[in-house]
């Protein structure tokens, strides 16, 4: 499982997955998940299941949790959470 943080635009995505790799987590920028975005060029910062709220933390604290945060199972379905 991991925590998928939606992002509005890939300039975001790559800030915030900087400020987690500085922070000890490891993260990955992706297109975001077809169904999750209303638009069509949203990204996203994926994190372990371990570290999302840890993540979540940091990016309050850097102002960059912005959009919805949604939990990828291993099954492929997602859950919006808040964290």
């Amino acid at each position: 499982m991991r925590y998928i943080f939606m992002c509005r635009s890939l300039t975001y995505a790559q800030s915030a997955a900087r400020v987690l790799e500085k922070n000890a987590i490891s993260a990955a920028v992706r297109k975001a998940p077809s169904g999750l975005s209303s638009s069509g060029c949203s990204y996203s910062v994926s994190v372990s299941y371990t570290k999302g709220a840890a993540a979540a933390r940091v990016l309050r604290r850097e102002g960059l949790l912005q959009g919805k945060v949604f939990l990828r199972r291993d099954d492929g379905s997602y859950t919006e959470v808040i964290l």
